[in-house]
């Protein structure tokens, strides 16, 4: 499986530029695509539609996994090419997984041909343990109470997703505690990851991914450049 992992998107931004890049990889005429709202349930029709409007122009068929279809995802998991998992709170997103056992299914199709596609919420969601907090998004991440989330722990790293925000500073702090290789990544730019490749890919040119390796040294990434390690990022 490949890992698609965004930062976020602009509010008024309805590029798809990224999505593009990233379904590309598996090289098919038409994707099938199970989305999901869990991270942010309580506005799922508007997260729904404003996904249909982001990929109109992709050709594809879309599935919904919500808390109506929880039995079916393993069904709706092997139906696809794509599973996109979009923005929201990501302690709630967590829960949802771990409490009904979705984090078992999911991982039972790591070494599948399919992508991958975290938002925000959702890109958190794969990782050991990453910055952020219900309550700063609930605040539009304008305030200072952002925390480490433990999350499914399918790729051993840490992200910050939104790190263009000034705020986000702190999580270099945090960096400086952990031993795996974390990421910064701002919106709309996401970090792609196979096996034990990983590269960049952008919406807008003068956004960033940064990688803060072992010795805690930050280092920017740039689109159009493969980076390796020397195992792949499997827990």
């Amino acid at each position: 499986m490949i890992y698609v992992l965004c930062g976020g998107k602009n509010k008024d931004s309805n590029l798809n530029i990224i999505e593009k890049k990233a379904f590309s990889l598996l090289n098919k005429d038409k994707y099938n695509i199970l989305f999901t709202p869990l991270a942010k349930i309580n506005d799922k029709e508007k997260q729904i539609n404003k996904f249909k409007e982001l990929i109109k122009d992709i050709n594809s068929d879309i599935k919904i996994l919500d808390l109506s279809n929880l039995c079916e995802f393993d069904s709706l998991l092997n139906w696809c090419d794509i599973f996109y998992v979009s923005g929201g709170v990501s302690d709630d997103l967590v829960n949802i997984f771990k409490d009904n056992k979705l984090d078992l299914i999911l991982k039972k199709y790591d070494k599948s041909n399919k992508i991958y596609f975290g938002n925000s919420a959702g890109a958190m969601l794969v990782t050991k343990e990453s910055f952020g907090d219900k309550y700063m998004f609930y605040d539009n991440f304008h305030n200072y109470n952002y925390k480490m989330v433990n999350c499914l722990n399918i790729l051993n790293i840490s992200i910050c997703p939104h790190y263009q925000n000034e705020d986000l500073i702190i999580y270099n702090d945090y960096v400086n505690k952990l031993d795996i290789l974390s990421f910064g990544i701002e919106e709309n730019t996401a970090l792609v990851i196979d096996n034990n490749k990983y590269f960049v890919f952008k919406d807008y040119k003068n956004r960033s991914v940064y990688l803060f390796d072992r010795n805690h040294k930050m280092i920017p990434l740039y689109e159009g450049i493969i980076y390796e390690e020397n195992s792949d990022f499997r827990s």
